[in-house]
Parts: structure tokens; C-alpha cells; sequence
């Protein structure tokens, strides 16, 4: 593997396509601007980069990871390269495939061809942008130009083809394509492109059922009613998937009625889990089955990361408890639709594969808590002040993991809980790490002297 080609695809990946903006197509009039207009049909499928070099190919994924050049995706790709005359190129497109229905591409579905040899003369590549050799964009005024020139080059192909483009001069032009395309042809969006710097990419709200495992409570006005649940789906032998929270679209009524019937239900967890306010969720038992929808669900972050969704094993009697972390996803804007009488909490009606029959979740080990050394504490310090008759907290936990080994866990944690009643955002929570212990102390030492003033007392 070329380490450099690696990198350059990562970053890619960071900084091109990883800063569209994304819009709900049912909303894409009052959020794209512009009337020189460039339409591409987007596909369901995994970025792939292509360096040529002295008429030698290597590819790559949004990963880093380098992907078979032999295909015969790849290869016709290279021959038409080198047809124009190209020994020396960067080629940033989709790979995909169409097994489904009516045609339709399905990330997932590449993956399983790549692994047989019978499919894999079915994968195709369909190129989107000229890259220089540090995979920046070539120079272009209008993306329309790369897409020109893109359409030069690979030419009378059967296994590659530039994305499919079509132009456009207003926003109800844009809202056309979008309907012939996403909504009656079935594809996964469109990405837009104008006279404007931005770049925009239109996807369709995808609908999940899923089990409520948690809520947090309003405030003021809307004590006694949900703020926000914790939403999970299940794996084919029952375990639980955190996978998201929402309160978006739900009215004060159904709060309020939410709010009686999952206080009902509340349940013991050795794990928690908090809002955007740092409030911890109140687990409950695992039986309101909602219905959500999302814009979009991604599967790593920026810097080509994967998205860990935690694990939960439940029991009626024990309550919840943590068993590991797995590859999962991001859900972003959620928005509540209905509540689902019709479906019960099992692997059949919040199953799993709703999420992976859409995004193909990262190749990583899910790791098993129960496999994993005990941390340790290595110093625990908690300073009160009271204050009327209300008391002020400050907790300090420094603790080894003795996960480091496993490569997703620092070696040393440093906690600083921070609670005030008198503030707008009553608990504040600071997490630092480090592989130093000499590190993780001398911050330790340095927080407690900028947090503990006078008036402070240390209760242990």
C-alpha cells in the first residue's frame, strides 16, 4: 500500500465531499441558490480514488484502504486514460453496483461483490472530479468544466461513465430532477452545483422503527413532559444498538403523553447515557416502538474514523448494562413521526439491517467489555461549596484504562464533573486523556488549581 495515495485520499474525503451541505430534498428550494445549475445524480456506492502514474494504476477508498486495481472497472478506466493521451492522472469516483431491483444501487452490495469473483465484473466506476497530485480539484470556474472534461475522456465505455449531470436554470428546474431521479427513479440524491461556492447534496428522509431505551424530561413550561428519547434497534440475537435521540416533531400533547406512559417503565442501568444538556437519560424498559426519519446516516467521521454505536444487553429484572462498542452511525436531524402501536420491541420490527440495508457500516472488531482488563483509579477528589441552601459539587477522577492495547482506548482518563444550580447549564462535564501518566497528572494538578477558589472545601 502507497502510504502517500492513502492520505491523499482521506483528506479527500475530510475536505471535498465531507463539506457538502446537506439538505432534505422536500426542503431544497428554500436552501440552494443559483442559476447556472449543475445537476449530478448521486450514487449509493463507496468513493474510490484512482492514481495513475506512469501509466500504472492504484486505487483507493474514503477510508485509506487500498482497493483491487484489477477490476475491470479499473482497468477500462485506465485504457481510456491512456487513450487520451494520460499517463499521469487522479480520478476521484463512485464504485457501485446494482443487483437490486429495478436497478437500484446499494452501498452494502459492494462489498459483496468485491468479496466474489463472479461479481466482481459487475462493479462499475463512475468518475466525478480531476484531482491534482495532492487531491485538490483542478482549477475549474464552474464544476460543469471538470465534468466536461471528464466526459473527453471516458468515453464508450460499458463498465465506466461520469456521473450522470444535467443542467438546470432555477430552483423549480432542480426540484424536477429531484423528482425524476430520487423520488420516482429511486436514487440515493442528487449533488449540486452552481455559479456559488457552495455545494449542495440532496438526499430524501429515510424512515426507521426503533425502540425507545431512555428520555430526558423538559423544562419550565414543559416540566412533565419528554424532552428527548434514546432510540436503539436490535441485533439478530437481541442485543441493543444505540443508534440515536430525537425530539424534533413532537407536539406538546404527545410529549405529555410520552412523558406519563415512559415514566412507567423506568429501569435499572448500569449505563449511562446524556442529552445535549449533559442530563443524564432515564432508561427505561425496552417497549415503545417509534417511528423516526433522517436526511442522513453516516458511518465514519471527517477523518475517515468509524462511527462505534454502543451495545446494551437488557434484562427485565437487571435492567440495562454495556457489553461493547460497535461499528454504527451517525443519524443526523432526526425527526420524530409516529408512535408505532403496531410493532414490539424484537428483532423483526426494530431490526438492525433497516440501517445497513442503507449505509455499509465500517469493517471494525466490536469490542467485547467482558473481554477487556478492569480500569483502575488512580486518584478521586471531590470539593463542595455551599451556597444558601444550595451545595455546589466539583468531582476530579483520574483513572487508567489498561484498554490502550486495543487501539481505540487512551491509557489514562481525567474526569472533571462540575455541578452549580445556580447556572443556565447546571452540570458541565470535561473529559481529558492521555498516554502520559506524567501528562494526565500534571493536567490533573492544573485543573484542580483553576477550578478550586476560595469557599471550596474537599470533602475526600
Amino acid at each position: 500500500m502507497n502510504q502517500t495515495y492513502s492520505n491523499i485520499t482521506r483528506k479527500y474525503k475530510r475536505t471535498i465531499p465531507g463539506c457538502y451541505i446537506l439538505v432534505d430534498g422536500a426542503n431544497l428550494a428554500e436552501k440552494i441558490s443559483g442559476t447556472d445549475i449543475l445537476v449530478t445524480k448521486k450514487l449509493d456506492g463507496v468513493l474510490a480514488v484512482m492514481f495513475m502514474r506512469g501509466g500504472i494504476i492504484e486505487v483507493y477508498n474514503s477510508g485509506g484502504n487500498e482497493l483491487p486495481a484489477d477490476l475491470p472497472c479499473f482497468l477500462e478506466a485506465a485504457r481510456m486514460l491512456r487513450s487520451a493521451g494520460m499517463t499521469e492522472a487522479t480520478v476521484a469516483g463512485e464504485l457501485y453496483i446494482a443487483l437490486g431491483r429495478n436497478g437500484r444501487e446499494r452501498v452494502c452490495d459492494v462489498s459483496k461483490a468485491l468479496a466474489d469473483s463472479a461479481l466482481r465484473s459487475q462493479l462499475k466506476f463512475a468518475p466525478f472530479n480531476l484531482l491534482d497530485d495532492a487531491g485538490s480539484p483542478l482549477p475549474a470556474k464552474h464544476y460543469r468544466d471538470i465534468h466536461s472534461q471528464l466526459k473527453r475522456i471516458m468515453v464508450n465505455g460499458s463498465l465506466v461513465a461520469p456521473v450522470e449531470a444535467r443542467e438546470a436554470t432555477s430552483k423549480s428546474e432542480v426540484e424536477h430532477i429531484y423528482q425524476e431521479w430520487v423520488v420516482d427513479g429511486g436514487a440515493e440524491g442528487l449533488v449540486v452545483y452552481s455559479e456559488n461556492p457552495l455545494v449542495y447534496k440532496i438526499k430524501p428522509r429515510h424512515s426507521i422503527d426503533a425502540v425507545v431505551i431512555g428520555y430526558t424530561e423538559g423544562e419550565d413550561v414543559r416540566r412533565g413532559m419528554v424532552r428527548d428519547m434514546l432510540l436503539a434497534v436490535m441485533m439478530p440475537d437481541g442485543k441493543l444498538q444505540q443508534i440515536a435521540s430525537v425530539g424534533t416533531g413532537l407536539s406538546d400533547t404527545l410529549r405529555r403523553d410520552l412523558y406519563d406512559r415512559l415514566s412507567k417503565l423506568h429501569s435499572e442501568s448500569e449505563y449511562i447515557e446524556t442529552d445535549s444538556r449533559n442530563v443524564a437519560f432515564q432508561m427505561v424498559a425496552p417497549e415503545i416502538v417509534i417511528e423516526f426519519n433522517s436526511v442522513d446516516m453516516v458511518t465514519e467521521n471527517a477523518a475517515g474514523e468509524p462511527k462505534l454505536n454502543m451495545l446494551l444487553d437488557y434484562h427485565y429484572k437487571y435492567g440495562f448494562k454495556a457489553s461493547g462498542r460497535t461499528a454504527g452511525v451517525a443519524v443526523h436531524s432526526p425527526v420524530f413521526v409516529r408512535v408505532r402501536t403496531d410493532k414490539t420491541a424484537c428483532p423483526a420490527d426494530v431490526r438492525i439491517s433497516q440501517l445497513t440495508d442503507l449505509v455499509e457500516f465500517s469493517k471494525v472488531k466490536t469490542i467485547d467489555f467482558d473481554d477487556l482488563p478492569k480500569s483502575e483509579i488512580i486518584v478521586r477528589r471531590v470539593f463542595l461549596k455551599d451556597s444558601g441552601v444550595k451545595r455546589m459539587v466539583q468531582k476530579f477522577v483520574v483513572w487508567k484504562t489498561n484498554k490502550e492495547q486495543t487501539g481505540r482506548f487512551p491509557a489514562y482518563v481525567l474526569h472533571h464533573t462540575d455541578y452549580n444550580y445556580w447556572r443556565q447549564d447546571t452540570l458541565k462535564r470535561d473529559v481529558r486523556v492521555s498516554d502520559s501518566y506524567d501528562q494526565i497528572m500534571h493536567l490533573f494538578e492544573n485543573l484542580i488549581v483553576s477550578s478550586i477558589k476560595k469557599g471550596w472545601y474537599e470533602l475526600y
